[in-house]
């Protein structure tokens, strides 16, 4: 029997991590031919049927622990979850979503969503046959562990919306305010937030930007779309170290041009980037300047760099070699 671990699937979706794992459970599982268990570590916000969930329940939990084969961890917790600790000799694959060291010490204020823990996540790397980045190239974790296989995340286009032209200077966030999703470029900006509320004040709090100008929206995934059909048409996709994405893709996807960071998917001949929150503002008055042909041109070259990442079936015939 197989255990495959996570923090969320199903309705309980908070960030990109349960939109990977809701595609693991809706494309790979359907594939597993031996039995095979969910353990979700956490109390459940939603619950989901067939999930196992560790909330005051060490007991069941344990005894599936015992009688498992293997462990597979789809999404780790960031900080320690001592019965699995117990387990870790039967952990066989560990998919890593973000890297602790790639989270910390980005600017001159910090707000992490979670509590990080590089010791864990060390120990369970180390026990893990195989470790698998969900990335779009190498990065920090193979400098760590040279053996890391990468699996790049993918993503389908659903909305398939044009680019038809900037019509205001509101720019939309559609992410978490944890310090390296560079929130606070938007100092004094007219922005759709559409996030945590709790993120979004401490990120206000540490980093004493001007908010006067931002309309906040509670992020619900449910209404995800909705976001999207708001009255922008600039996207804020500047993060630091980001694996993947979905976000930027869900902005280009539904007609939005977006601002990047210069160190994402580089081999993308696409100009709107910025390093800090200076070269953020100057490019955002690059597009508004630009007009629609120069923004068009470069919407359309950063949507076809992208069509690389939409290979969905090649994602599952590697994951199934591996688990």
């Amino acid at each position: 029997m197989i255990v495959f671990i996570t923090t969320g699937y199903g309705k309980n979706v908070i960030g990109g991590s349960d939109i990977w794992c809701n595609n693991f459970v809706e494309n790979i599982l359907p594939l597993v031919k031996e039995d095979y268990k969910i353990v979700v570590v956490g109390r459940p916000l939603m619950v989901e049927e067939d999930a196992i969930y560790t909330y005051e329940n060490d007991n069941e939990v344990r005894k599936v622990f015992e009688e498992c084969d293997r462990i597979v961890i789809l999404h780790h917790p960031y900080k320690p979850y001592d019965l699995l600790r117990e387990y870790l000799h039967k952990i066989h694959t560990t998919f890593v979503h973000a890297f602790i060291p790639d989270m910390v010490g980005l600017e001159d204020y910090e707000n992490i969503m979670t509590r990080l823990d590089w010791d864990w996540q060390k120990d369970l790397l180390d026990n893990s046959k195989n470790i698998i980045w969900i990335g779009y190239e190498n990065d920090t974790i193979h400098t760590h562990y040279p053996n890391t296989i990468n699996i790049t995340n993918y993503y389908e286009w659903k909305q398939h919306k044009p680019f038809t032209g900037v019509l205001n200077n509101s720019i939309g966030y559609a992410a978490r305010c944890e310090t390296r999703k560079n929130a606070h470029y938007l100092d004094n900006i007219p922005s759709y937030i559409f996030s945590n509320k709790y993120d979004y004040r401490r990120m206000l709090e540490a980093s004493k930007i001007n908010s006067d100008y931002h309309r906040f929206f509670e992020f619900d995934y449910r209404f995800h779309n909705k976001f999207f059909e708001k009255n922008f048409q600039i996207f804020h996709g500047c993060y630091t170290k980001e694996p993947f994405g979905y976000s930027i893709f869900d902005a280009i996807d539904n007609g939005k041009i977006p601002i990047i960071h210069k160190d994402w998917m580089p081999d993308i001949n696409y100009k709107y980037r910025a390093m800090n929150k200076k070269e953020f503002s100057y490019e955002y008055l690059k597009i508004l300047e630009d007009g629609f042909e120069k923004n068009k041109k470069q919407f359309d070259q950063i949507r076809e760099g992208l069509e690389k990442y939409t290979d969905k079936q090649k994602w599952i015939d590697k994951i199934i070699q591996i688990i």
